[in-house]
């Protein structure tokens, strides 16, 4: 009898799942009957695997409607026509944008319209006709779509580095690090030289500072004794001077009459002696 109930517990709560499961099926299928729609076409250029008909119509991330018909195009074959039906209160606007988006690991996908700009005029359809919704690129698609130029750039990279790392450039590299490496040494080498003159002129000023000051009291004390040696002789001459005076006074005033005299004699003398 235990078994035999829980059997029919079971089986209960299948059947319970199983009516609710078509119950929202039933409510997501019907939910949106009874509001006015307007209906969109939609010109994709690319693929659009995992969308199929009663997908989702997301405006700005809001559900709003549902996927309608999904055919190729009669005038181009790369197209695919997709017709979309919306909430009428849904403000499409002039510059809204239709586009793919993808739900995740699941494979299906959504068509999201953007929102448009505030100044762009509200997309009036009349009653009983499809509107048209440009379709932009799906960030997928974009992806894809610049995958060739990002491959070529790739490869285009990769060979510069090839190149960049061939065994020539390897080698001028290599012997670039030498030299460096030799100039290094030699800067050292160098830097140690004109520290060591730098020391020997620190040396040499210190030496000249000294030979300087030495100088400077050599110069004072010589000075002093020639100073004090040239008074002593002003002294002297001084003293000889007024010694010398009275004799050069009598010599200018009488020895010089005398002189004369003795020259007129020894002119007259030689007159003579020439006579004789």
């Amino acid at each position: 009898m235990e078994i035999r109930a829980n059997y029919i517990m079971v089986g209960l709560f299948t059947l319970a799942v199983l009516l609710g499961g078509v119950s929202f099926t039933l409510w997501i299928g019907t939910r949106d009957k009874g509001m006015p729609q307007d209906e969109y076409d939609i010109s994709f250029s690319e693929s659009v695997k995992g969308l199929s008909v009663n997908s989702d119509v997301l405006f700005i991330g809001i559900r709003v409607g549902k996927v309608t018909q999904i055919k190729i195009s009669n005038l181009n074959p790369g197209e695919v026509r997709v017709r979309i039906a919306v909430n009428s209160d849904t403000p499409v606007r002039k510059n809204s944008t239709a586009q793919l988006e993808s739900l995740g690991i699941t494979g299906a996908s959504v068509v999201s319209i953007s929102g448009g700009t505030a100044d762009s005029p509200l997309l009036d359809v009349p009653e009983g006709a499809v509107g048209e919704i440009p379709a932009e690129p799906s960030t997928l698609a974009s992806v894809f779509s610049q995958m060739p130029d990002v491959l070529a750039k790739a490869t285009h990279v990769l060979n510069s580095i090839g190149k960049v790392f061939s065994n020539e450039n390897v080698a001028s590299v290599t012997s670039m690090l030498r030299s460096l490496d030799e100039v290094s040494l030699t800067l050292s080498k160098r830097a140690a030289t004109i520290d060591t003159i730098i020391g020997e002129s620190e040396k040499l000023l210190a030496n000249i500072e000294r030979l300087s000051a030495n100088a400077n009291q050599m110069l004072a004390t010589d000075v002093r004794q020639t100073s004090q040696a040239m008074s002593r002789i002003a002294a002297r001459v001084d003293s000889t001077l007024m010694v010398m005076e009275p004799g050069l006074k009598q010599f200018s005033s009488q020895g010089l009459a005398d002189m004369r005299m003795l020259m007129v004699d020894m002119r007259n003398l030689v007159h003579v002696l020439t006579r004789v």
